[in-house]
């Protein structure tokens, strides 16, 4: 991309943002305040989905996806991945989608147990990587064209030490490789070679590419060793990297926590013996670039997939305290909504090293509104469904920023006497709201609870009435109380200017400020999805 093209596609985002400011754009000259056209007196704007925000602070370099993306070794692409179960139209209260999908699915990321049985039956799952690596400044680089990454090409891009996270833009960019779904053996990735003197030579401890995967197709395994034998580099495979130049930049990846309880164990770090938990190897992702001010920020946010249970009682903590976990892993005793027997069974092993395969590859189904997720307007609105108001249009700029977790006084709903106690000063967008459920541990007991904490249909209509907030979180699956769930879903939802987030993992997390970042896959068509988050202090 030139300089001028880059400079035209800044403005572009620049006059978008200008007008449509809400969590949900519309199109351009569409004023956001009015009645959307539910009414029937005024037509629904067209949903935009974007890949810039914030005057070109914000890039998102994840893949949307859809039935045309390219699948490992397929000629036909993802094809459907999304049912319609519960649909208003049928006469359900909401519209809840279901997914199903292979886990090296788009943007994903790699674990050890993808490639490594032993580290497989150890439990080196993605909820066993490092935040701290996932998360940082990075390096954007441009690979020569015409030539997989070999050890003569690593030292020629003179990357200096002390640089830990490297992201390569590869002729697969220019080939837009990812936007065709007939599988490409010609990929450019990195040669057994290119590997070794990587690991040998460099500090980098996380490795992007452009495809699917980071090792050339004929040294698909032994470059995956080299990587992953030593449990320390994390592998972030099939980038959107079109128009984003070369330089440095800072990285967020948060892969979703979804686990599959074969067994049990305890968090680990990369210096940890085995654990006794049998999980899950890898993980699609949502990624997200940024730049601020006059330096450039590169925010990559992975929302992994699948992994297995661990027992955590509170949010997970990394960097002395500096960035909180405070997403539920997704296991089979996880609650889900009206339920008695929690989620189930989710996940399978599809491909397995043990019965001859390359790899071990998972593959998933769930509910969209499963553990912490985030709900899109199409959920609640027919209308909204029919018009294309999915979790891709959501606002990058809403659901990444500073927030505010504030302590609901216990044994109340959120009403709007509540709300008026809270004295949530204008000018906070982003609010947390800890409750009682975070005390009655109701995410950790998989029989649904009815009479859990949420906003009724008065507290809700306060909050749009005398905030600024724009996004809502919460700690268990519904922001509304069970009660009000459909009225209190229409007043967040209908105008499209407020992001619910809900199923957080508040255990732990002090009321205070914070920066929160959370970021939904880039599921076209879906009213929901899961969604990882995290709080840095």
């Amino acid at each position: 991309m030139t300089p001028i093209s880059l400079h035209l596609l800044i403005l572009l985002s620049s006059a978008l943002t200008s007008i449509a400011t809400t969590a949900y754009p519309s199109i351009p000259g569409t004023d956001s305040t009015i009645d959307c056209g539910l009414s029937g007196e005024v037509e629904i704007p067209v949903p935009i989905r974007r890949e810039v925000y914030g005057n070109g602070r914000i890039f998102d370099i994840s893949h949307r996806y859809t039935t045309d993306m390219p699948s490992w070794e397929s000629k036909d692409g993802v094809g459907q991945f999304l049912w319609l179960p519960k649909s208003m139209k049928n006469g359900s209260l909401a519209n809840n989608s279901e997914m199903k999908l292979p886990t090296h699915t788009g943007t994903h990321l790699d674990a050890p147990g993808h490639v490594i049985d032993r580290y497989f039956d150890a439990g080196f799952d993605v909820d066993t990587l490092d935040l701290e690596v996932l998360n940082g400044p990075a390096l954007l680089v441009d690979v020569p064209r015409d030539k997989n990454i070999t050890a003569e090409v690593m030292e020629s891009l003179k990357i200096p030490k002390g640089v830990r996270r490297v992201l390569f833009r590869t002729l697969n960019t220019d080939r837009r490789l990812m936007f065709k779904k007939e599988f490409d053996t010609s990929y450019v990735g990195f040669m057994k070679d290119g590997a070794e003197w990587l690991v040998k030579n460099t500090d980098i401890k996380l490795i992007g590419i452009d495809y699917l995967s980071v090792a050339a197709f004929d040294d698909l395994i032994p470059s995956h060793i080299v990587f992953l034998e030593g449990r320390e580099i994390i592998l972030v495979e099939g980038l959107k990297l079109d128009d984003i130049q070369p330089g440095i930049y800072s990285v967020h990846c948060l892969p979703l926590r979804k686990t599959m309880a074969l067994g049990c164990g305890v968090d680990q770090d990369k210096t940890t013996s085995s654990s006794s938990v049998t999980r899950y190897s890898t993980s699609s992702v949502t990624t997200m670039v940024r730049t601020m001010n006059n330096n450039k920020l590169l925010l990559l946010v992975c929302a992994g997939m699948l992994t297995l249970c661990i027992l955590s009682s509170a949010a997970v903590a990394y960097g002395n305290g500096k960035i909180f976990d405070i997403t539920h892993k997704i296991t089979s005793e996880l609650p889900t909504f009206g339920s008695k027997n929690g989620l189930g069974k989710f996940i399978w092993l599809v491909s397995s090293i043990k019965n001859g395969s390359m790899a071990n590859v998972s593959e998933f189904k769930l509910g969209t509104h499963t553990g912490t997720h985030v709900d899109a307007p199409s959920h609640f609105f027919q209308e909204y469904y029919e018009k294309g108001f999915d979790v891709t249009t959501l606002s990058l700029q809403t659901l990444n920023g500073p927030a505010l977790v504030v302590d609901v006084p216990r044994n109340k709903n959120i009403t709007a006497e509540v709300m008026k106690s809270l004295n949530i000063p204008r000018g906070v967008h982003r609010v947390l709201f800890k409750t009682l459920n975070t005390d009655r541990r109701l995410m950790h007991k998989k029989e649904f609870a009815s009479d859990f904490t949420g906003f009724k249909k008065d507290g809700a209509q306060w909050l749009v009435d005398n905030t600024d907030i724009k996004l809502v979180g919460i700690d268990y699956l519904s922001v509304s109380a069970y009660v009000d769930a459909a009225p209190t879903h229409h007043i967040f939802l209908k105008k499209r200017e407020i992001v619910l987030v809900e199923g957080l993992n508040l255990d732990g997390i002090k009321p205070g400020e914070y920066t929160v970042h959370c970021l939904p896959l880039r599921m076209v068509g879906a009213d929901g999805c899961p969604t990882r988050c995290i709080l840095t202090a």
